[in-house]
């Protein structure tokens, strides 16, 4: 099977995609459209059976590919945001304006770094609009749509997700449980806990 999860910056995506690849054992790909040569991205993510990709749309087209085309190759798709514009953005400048330099590890927001980065904040807002709507309005037929609080907070989306993929002994919950957020975390990804495997 192949898997498919776009997505946008700072939504949660490379937990759900370490999450995946280890529930299902898959080889996995992070943001490849963005960081592989043409020639990788034709012979192993488009081509390779049993993988986990995560990219998003946006790197996907400015590579020179049809979005529609790339969906088409995969057996699952996934739509992931995060629901909450704003927090995306909070997120993205804090690491623009040089405040964390470790996009994968946990860092802290208060409500005052928050306040007095209220300008940029907004600016982001603007800047990442059309990144946001892409995600928010792509068409939904066959594929499945979850968010940040519906995988990480209420959990509303995981066993829509276990369905989804076929996945009917979890081992790997622990991965999408909230204690491995990054933002005002405290574990980040480390320290997993894995659920014994049934015989």
């Amino acid at each position: 099977m192949r898997v498919l999860i776009l997505t946008h910056p700072r939504s949660g995506g490379m937990s759900l995609l370490n999450y995946i690849s280890n529930e299902l054992n898959y080889s996995q790909y992070h943001e490849p459209f963005n960081d592989l040569t043409e020639e990788d991205i034709n012979t192993k993510v488009l081509m390779e059976n049993n993988i986990v990709v995560k990219d998003f749309p946006n790197h996907i087209i400015n590579k020179g590919y049809d979005l529609n085309d790339v969906v088409s190759k995969f057996d699952k798709v996934i739509i992931h945001h995060r629901g909450n514009h704003r927090d995306v953005a909070i997120s993205l400048t804090y690491f623009q304006y040089g405040y964390g330099s470790n996009l994968h590890e946990t860092y802290k927001v208060t409500d005052e770094w928050i306040k007095d980065n209220e300008d940029k904040i907004e600016q982001m807002m603007v800047n990442t609009s059309e990144m946001i709507s892409t995600i928010e309005n792509m068409k939904n037929e066959g594929c499945l749509r979850t968010t940040y609080d519906g995988i990480y907070n209420d959990k509303s989306d995981v066993l829509r997700l276990l369905k989804y993929l076929n996945i009917y002994n979890p081992r790997y919950l622990d991965i999408l449980d909230k204690r491995h957020k990054l933002q005002n975390g405290d574990i980040g990804m480390d320290d997993v806990k894995v659920k014994p495997k049934l015989i």
